[in-house]
């Protein structure tokens, strides 16, 4: 019973120190270190030229292993986060259907590749390599999406839906793997 009290209070006292702590919008005194923080540029008056909201410092900010906060990449992988990589299928008329890719190259190594059936049949996806096929998707029903995460060698790969005859009716890309 005293244990649940204590961590009754003690929440009690957090949410209190929460509510109690400056909004950042307040100004900061001038000797602080919040003060210090802000960027050449916006006391210049050019407060908008930021894309998010944190100054460019030499450096920047870094957390205990010393990677950027908010970076993707793990210590020791210089890959990175995968890459990404949509196919839509879809039909034009009964006898042209099309695969299209939402970016021609990509870079070499892990991607993400979601597979969208915008069309009202059922299809699939197929990646080939060098004449075989490396990765393969099952059949989507119309409207809905899949995505496998898929390790891409360099060279040029071949996107194909495999039912039926659609990749001879148009159901085919190429990308180009860097």
């Amino acid at each position: 019973m005293h244990r649940a009290r204590g961590a009754l209070v003690a929440l009690v006292l957090v949410l209190a120190a929460s509510v109690a702590a400056p909004s950042a919008s307040v100004a900061a005194p001038k000797g602080s270190a919040a003060a210090k923080h802000r960027c050449k540029k916006a006391k210049k008056g050019r407060a908008g030229h930021h894309r998010k909201r944190r100054c460019h410092r030499k450096g920047g900010p870094t957390s205990p292993a010393g990677e950027k906060p908010g970076s993707d990449e793990k210590p020791g992988n210089p890959a990175g986060p995968p890459g990404r990589l949509l196919a839509t299928t879809r039909e034009i008329s009964s006898t042209q259907l099309q695969l299209q890719l939402s970016r021609a190259t990509v870079a070499a190594g892990p991607t993400i590749v979601q597979q969208y059936n915008a069309g009202s049949d059922p299809h699939n996806l197929i990646l080939e390599r060098a004449g075989s096929v490396a990765f393969s998707f099952p059949t989507l029903d119309p409207g809905l999406n899949q995505s496998q995460t898929v390790n891409l060698a360099r060279g040029t790969w071949t996107l194909y839906c495999s039912l039926l005859d659609h990749r001879s009716l148009g159901m085919q890309a190429t990308l180009s793997v860097n």
